[in-house]
């Protein structure tokens, strides 16, 4: 690799350092004002609105204005305060999974932190795919270009997907500074032609104010049937309105999608000059009111838009395409035609995951059909409110003879999953309207970038430290290479569908709001807040059912969201195995007693170590110990040495600092630590040593009987295993010339 390509594409690499947090403002990852960190996750928040509305109206239809404050209270009384305590609990952007991270030790903790990482993976990854491909979606449904795109659909999207993933990435490999610059651009314009948009819808509303009230109540009660089983008084059941769309919210859901990526993105904002690595107050301050701040506008657009949206955009024009087929013995049509109401029944099914089955039921009429006609439409009536046109095509069955096919099928409305933009050009007409599609393209596209930050500083900071991924994920550019590829290839799976991408997206952020949720619930419990813990408790459990709903319903999203857990669980134990053969040490020190000894036998000519498997650590011990090793080695007990100990208190963990310690006992002298692994902390105090003394020092053991495979699984799980063939592999990686590297002696 050219060096000068390899120093631009690793900048901002450091190698592991001590403690639990990571260099953060590397070059090119300076920290920013919070409000433009806001913009930054804005691109992700605020593009929701593009496909809210007319979510909440598919989900919710007449109760989606009434769902959707219910969405805005959980926002701004549940996901707030939630996230607020994050900030200040987990203040470098490693979000709630830090603070569950220390709630579990040793491997218990790694596997857990892989599956939260797991769901990240498919929160950000997903983020950029499904905001990419939903931005492509607007392109081709744009009517100047439509045309030129109606042959390949499938492919014209795919395409044009893969495009704007590639242009994110090439951003990203440019800098963090761009990518900032370009978020406060895209998310100042996007709010401001939202504002004109939903400030004209209200000003509409307020104008006549009683007929759409009395248009409200009228849907209300056209929809009492199908929500409620029967008719009732709208006055009279507010409450049973309220817990419909209570049961609802889950499809609601992807409007709280911002928060996660906001403490993701936490070392990107600027804190106090008072503020130290260790209580950034500043950066927590300012990152609450980056929360705060997105959450009180996002809420103030979602209610505005809800109720514009449902009052003057018609009902058909929400939903998608809607088919259906029914086939049919053609001796029992000719039966129907002398029935009163001479049709055959069918129910359209929707081609939407935000949609109960079935949506309408339509009478096809049989007598056009036994008159010769093979293409018929029906007029079909809409949420009691509204009609909208069906075709209906008669063919006969190949598959069964003797029988017609019957295809029902209604063309997606024009404000089907782009509600706002539909006012836009509705409301200002198409040089407006086109505006507004380029704002919301480029928005979609960027929506990427906020989840791009978070996964580039997220994942160094625990799968390198684990040992679970390659150090040059520590800089920026490999990494975003990797998204990339990620991203492409979910694109070429899902065909760049935005459906069959959204429940995994939803899956996604539910898990990690539900995680956070118990997070800080945990952390107001030990901090003795009995407030505090029961309305975390009550919160954690809302977003628990949230979750389980939004999984049974949509069950493609846990499947998805396993999918990249078994890929990151997989990929970072083949790397952990991989990279066992490391020194796996940040750093040594050598207390004064150590150097001491080490200086006096330096003094001698050689330095030799017994390695030693600590039992009771007294004098009896050490003595038989070197009895058997002089027997054994054939070297005087006169000679001057010293017994080396490793102490292995958590073999999850990757790498640590080696603090040696001399002790005498008894006459014996004795070197202790504590490592991550026995081999590895044997080899790097042999490569101190030598070092320091310039001595080639000797290590002594004896040899094992055993399983070699057994022992192999032992030393990557258990830090142990086969110590002398392990120690030799480990100071062959590190020194590759046999005359100068410590002596490794094994007998027995």
């Amino acid at each position: 690799m050219n060096s000068k390509f390899k120093k631009w594409f690793l900048e901002g690499y450091v190698s592991n350092v001590e403690g639990a947090f990571e260099e953060e403002h590397e070059p090119g990852h300076k920290p920013h004002p919070w409000w433009q960190v806001m913009c930054l996750t804005g691109v992700d928040y605020f593009s929701t609105l593009g496909y809210q509305p007319g979510i909440a109206f598919l989900a919710a239809g007449a109760i989606s204005p009434i769902a959707t404050i219910v969405l805005v209270l959980l926002t701004l009384l549940g996901a707030f305060p939630i996230y607020r305590r994050v900030a200040q609990e987990s203040p470098h952007g490693e979000g709630s999974i830090s603070m569950l991270e220390a709630l579990l030790k040793s491997w218990t903790s790694k596997i857990f932190v892989l599956i939260l990482l797991g769901f990240v993976a498919t929160d950000f990854i997903i983020t950029i795919t499904l905001s990419a491909a939903d931005a492509a979606a607007h392109v081709r449904e744009n009517h100047f270009v439509a045309h030129f795109m109606e042959h390949n659909p499938t492919l014209w999207q795919v395409g044009i997907t893969l495009g704007l993933i590639l242009l994110l990435g090439a951003v990203f490999l440019r800098g963090f500074k761009e990518a900032v610059g370009i978020a406060v651009v895209l998310t100042l314009t996007y709010l401001t032609l939202n504002a004109i948009v939903v400030g004209k819808g209200v000003m509409l509303l307020l104008s006549d104010l009683p007929k759409h009230q009395a248009d409200f109540q009228a849907m209300l009660m056209a929809a009492a049937p199908a929500l409620f089983g029967k008719p009732f008084a709208v006055h009279g059941s507010i409450g049973l309105i309220l817990l419909a769309a209570l049961g609802l919210f889950p499809k609601l859901a992807l409007g709280l999608s911002g928060f996660e990526t906001g403490v993701a993105v936490m070392p990107l904002v600027e804190g106090g000059k008072d503020d130290t690595e260790a209580n950034p107050v500043g950066r927590v301050a300012n990152t609450r009111k980056l929360l705060l701040s997105a959450a009180a506008i996002m809420s103030i657009y979602l209610i505005a838009s809800s109720f514009v949206a449902a009052l003057l955009i018609p009902a058909h024009e929400f939903y998608p395409k809607l088919v259906a087929e029914k086939s049919v013995e053609k001796s029992q049509l000719a039966g129907m035609k002398n029935q009163p109401a001479g049709t055959v029944l069918m129910s359209v099914h929707p081609d939407s995951a935000y949609v109960k089955e079935p949506v309408w039921t339509v009478a096809v009429p049989i007598e056009k059909y036994l008159n010769g006609e093979s293409e018929i439409d029906v007029q079909v009536p809409v949420n009691g409110m509204d009609t909208d046109m069906v075709h209906v095509h008669f063919e006969d069955d190949k598959d069964k003879p003797g029988f017609v096919k019957i295809s029902a099928l209604k063309k997606g409305g024009s404000a089907n999953g782009r509600a706002l933009a539909f006012l836009a050009q509705k409301f200002f007409g198409d040089g407006f309207g086109t505006l507004y599609d380029i704002s919301t393209i480029l928005i979609l596209w960027f929506a990427g970038a906020s989840a791009m930050a978070g996964l580039l500083n997220i994942v160094p900071r625990y799968l390198p430290r684990y040992g679970m991924a390659p150090e040059w994920t520590r800089a920026n550019r490999p990494l975003v290479v990797v998204y990339m590829v990620l991203a492409v290839v979910v694109t070429l799976i899902f065909q760049a569908d935005v459906d069959a991408q959204g429940g995994a997206y939803a899956t996604g952020v539910l898990v990690l709001m539900t995680s956070a949720a118990v997070a800080v619930t945990i952390a107001a419990h030990r901090a003795g807040q009995k407030g505090l813990k029961v309305a975390f408790g009550v919160i954690t459990a809302i977003f628990a059912y949230t979750t389980v709903i939004n999984i049974v319903e949509r069950s493609d999203g846990l499947k998805i969201a396993s999918f990249f857990i078994g890929v990151i669980i997989i990929l970072s134990l083949i790397s952990r195995v991989w990279r066992t053969t490391e020194l796996r040490v940040d750093k040594i020190e050598f207390d004064e007693s150590a150097e001491r000894m080490l200086v006096e036998m330096a003094k001698q000519g050689e330095v030799r170590f017994i390695a030693n498997h600590p039992d009771e650590r007294d004098a009896a011990e050490y003595s038989t110990a070197i009895r058997e090793a002089a027997w054994t080695h054939h070297f005087g007990e006169a000679e001057r040495w010293a017994f080396l100990e490793v102490y292995v208190p958590d073999s999850s963990s990757f790498s640590s600092t080696l603090r040696v310690e001399g002790v005498d006992v008894g006459g014996f002298w004795v070197l202790r630590c504590h490592g991550v692994a026995v081999p590895n902390a044997i080899a790097a105090v042999l490569l101190e040593v030598q070092k320091r003394h310039k001595r080639r020092p000797h290590v002594y053991f004896n040899w094992i009987e055993s399983n070699p495979m057994l022992f192999l699984l032992r030393f990557v799980i258990f830090g142990e295993g086969d110590i002398a063939p392990l120690t030799h592999e480990i100071l062959r990686r590190n020194q590759s010339d046999p005359s100068k590297r410590p002596i490794v002696h094994a007998a027995g």
